[in-house]
């Protein structure tokens, strides 16, 4: 998924039994990293695939700072509404983008 194929078809997951996310985050609402793992978890619920997060530690989490995204600023470089610096996990963010929809 990249450029204006942001979320994969489902074409694209036909074959596809498991996804797994296994990417480094530092805890910044702007890398886009968590974005596309939004749409990826999106496209796996829709088609019932299994998405598994191997999780990291974040590096920065002693930090919580900045302000929180503003709704009508959403975007792909800030898609939820998280402090600039979050101090969560990728699998923090998961739980919290499927508990949220």
């Amino acid at each position: 998924i990249y450029g204006k194929n942001k979320k994969p078809s489902q074409a694209a997951l036909a074959d596809v039994d498991v996804i797994i996310f296994d990417i480094q985050d530092v805890g910044v609402r702007f890398y886009t990293y968590i974005s596309s793992m939004h749409y990826m978890m999106e496209a796996a619920a829709e088609q019932r695939i299994e998405f598994l997060v191997l999780d990291r530690p974040n590096p920065n989490i002693a930090y919580v700072d900045g302000p929180r995204l503003e709704p009508e600023f959403k975007s792909f470089v800030g898609m939820h509404p998280i402090p600039v610096l979050h101090g969560m996990t990728v699998g923090e963010l998961a739980k919290m983008i499927k508990g949220e929809g």
